[in-house]
C-alpha cells in the first residue's frame, strides 16, 4: 500500500460532507486495510464456531480498486468528495445487491457504482470457507500535491476513522442482508410497503456479538421498518470490527431499501 500524507482540511473536509442516507419519498488507489488476524467466535454466538475474517479490497486487476476512476470529463475529474456505498457481496467477491451509493457529486457516485458492477472483493471468511457478507464503504476522491488520488475505506460509520484514514474495517452482516430480508417477509404478519427505506445501527462486540441496535431513521415515517429491519438480524453473524488487522469491538450503519432486493 503507498504510504502519502492527508492534511488536516482534508480530514475536516470529509466530515463536513452530508453522507448521511437520505431516506427521502493518472491517479493512485489506495485501500486502507491490511490482511486481519481471524477472531474467535463469540461464545455467545451458538450457529456459529471457529474464525471470521471480514471482506477486504481485493488486489489484482478485477479488483473494485482498480475499477475506481475519477469522471473522464475534464470538470468532474476535478471534483473531490466522498460516496458511501451498502452492498451484499457474494462467496466469489462479486457484489450481489448493491442497496445504497450516496455522496454529494452525482459523477463521483456513478464513478463507484461503476466499479461495483464491474469490480470485486476478497470474499469473507468463516473457518478459511468464503461466505457471503453485508458491507459498507467510502470512497474519498480528493488531489494530493495535485495529483488525482483514491482511497477506499470499508467503513461508513465511524467517520472520524475514516477522515483519518486509519487501518479500519467496521463490522460485517455474514449471509449478506438480502436472504434475511426475504425471509423476514415471508414470516412477517402483514403487508411491508412496496417502496420504502431505513437506516439502523448495530453495535457488535470484538467477538461478533451484538451489543445494541437502534433505529437511525425511516420512510414512510412510522411503518415499522426500522423495527422490521431490527427484527430480521437478530440473532446474525456478523464479523467483528479490525482495527490494524485485529479484532475490536465496533458499529456498522445497515441500510435497506425495501423494494430494491
Amino acid at each position: 500500500m503507498d504510504n502519502f500524507s492527508v492534511s488536516r482540511p482534508l480530514v475536516v473536509f470529509f466530515l463536513a460532507l452530508s453522507l448521511g442516507f437520505s431516506i427521502s419519498a493518472c491517479k493512485r488507489t489506495t485501500a486502507v486495510e491490511k490482511a486481519p488476524t481471524p477472531a474467535p467466535t463469540s461464545s455467545q454466538t451458538q450457529p456459529m464456531t471457529g474464525s471470521t475474517l471480514p471482506a477486504i479490497i481485493a488486489s489484482g486487476p478485477d479488483s473494485v480498486a482498480s475499477y475506481v476512476h475519477f469522471p473522464k470529463d475534464p470538470a468532474a475529474a476535478s471534483l473531490e468528495g466522498a460516496v458511501q456505498f451498502y452492498c451484499d457481496i457474494s462467496e466469489d467477491g462479486k457484489v450481489a445487491t448493491t442497496y445504497a451509493v450516496t455522496g454529494d457529486q452525482k459523477d463521483l457516485m456513478i464513478a463507484v457504482q461503476s466499479a461495483l458492477d464491474w469490480g470485486k472483493f476478497q470474499p469473507a471468511t468463516v473457518n478459511g470457507k468464503p461466505v457471503p457478507v453485508y458491507l459498507g464503504g467510502t470512497v474519498l476522491f480528493f488531489h494530493q500535491d495535485g495529483r488525482p488520488t483514491i482511497v477506499i475505506s470499508l467503513a461508513t460509520y465511524d467517520r472520524d476513522r475514516v477522515g483519518k484514514l486509519t487501518n479500519y474495517v467496521q463490522p460485517q452482516l455474514i449471509g449478506g442482508l438480502r436472504r434475511r430480508l426475504e425471509e423476514a417477509e415471508r414470516a412477517s404478519p402483514i403487508n411491508l410497503p412496496v417502496k420504502g427505506a431505513t437506516e439502523v445501527l448495530v453495535n457488535v462486540g470484538e467477538q461478533s456479538q451484538i451489543t445494541s441496535t437502534s433505529v437511525v431513521a425511516e420512510n414512510p415515517k412510522e411503518m415499522g421498518l426500522g423495527d422490521f429491519l431490527i427484527g430480521a438480524i437478530k440473532g446474525a453473524q456478523f464479523t467483528p470490527a479490525y482495527n490494524d488487522g485485529k479484532p475490536a469491538a465496533g458499529a456498522m450503519n445497515i441500510i435497506a431499501n425495501f423494494g430494491e432486493y
